[in-house]
Order: structure tokens, then C-alpha cells, then sequence
């Protein structure tokens, strides 16, 4: 089992974050949440405000239910991502620009994150 530092991000940093990404008009509502003591990542969408409770995420395609702040090990906003429109049809991609997003988020300078090819990923716990 991985070990978890306890600088894990609180409930109102995550709402926080939330509502930066909303306020930026990404053209791409997907995501990707890994959970503590999930082994694999799950799909699902950004959490919009009327998503959002005090101390728990609505249902965002993840889990198909909502989960509490404190099991979001991270949380992947990605590049681009690939979907099929139709079963024989290729998978197309759509990007999106994410820099302004992460010029927010640093200038607010509270957030565990880091950028690579993938996109940007935020830690509310860091193995």
C-alpha cells in the first residue's frame, strides 16, 4: 500500500480549484481522478458549481456517485482527448489550451501541481 503525505489538500482549496477551471471556458469538460485505494484511474468530467458540496464532489462520471475530497489522490485535466463518434470510425481527438489555467492556478501558488504532455495534474495527496 502506497504511503500519503498529510499535506493533503483541503475541501475548500479543491472548491477552489473547481471554480478556476469553470471561470477558464475550457472546451473540454473531461478528466481523469485517481482515487485513494483505487487501482485504476477513472473517467469522468470536471464538476461543475451545482456539483459541488461542502465536503464531497457530486456524481462526475467517476464513480457514478459522489465521493468525499479528502479519497482525490489527483486529478488529471488532459491536453487533448480521443473519442469515437461512431463505433467503426476512427478516434479523433480534440485539444484544448490549458495555460491560462495554469497561470491561474500558480498564481494562486497553493496547489500541488505539475504539467507535462499530458495535461495538468493536481495532488490532493502525494505518494
Amino acid at each position: 500500500m502506497a504511503k500519503y503525505s498529510y499535506s493533503c489538500m483541503s475541501n475548500a482549496k479543491w472548491r477552489q480549484l473547481f471554480s478556476v477551471v469553470n471561470e477558464s471556458n475550457l472546451t473540454l469538460a473531461h478528466c481523469v481522478w485517481k482515487l485513494i485505494g483505487g487501482d485504476e484511474p477513472k473517467h469522468g468530467f470536471v464538476p461543475g458549481y451545482d456539483s459541488l458540496g461542502e465536503n464531497y464532489v457530486g456524481d462526475c462520471g467517476a464513480l457514478n456517485r459522489p465521493f468525499e475530497y479528502k479519497v482525490i489522490e489527483w486529478l488529471l485535466i488532459p491536453y487533448k482527448i480521443g473519442f469515437c463518434r461512431n463505433e467503426p470510425a476512427p478516434i479523433q481527438c480534440k485539444t484544448q489550451e490549458l495555460s491560462h489555467v495554469i497561470e491561474l492556478l500558480n498564481s494562486l501558488g497553493q496547489f500541488e501541481l505539475e504539467t507535462n504532455e499530458n495535461g495538468i495534474k493536481i495532488y490532493g495527496y502525494k505518494p
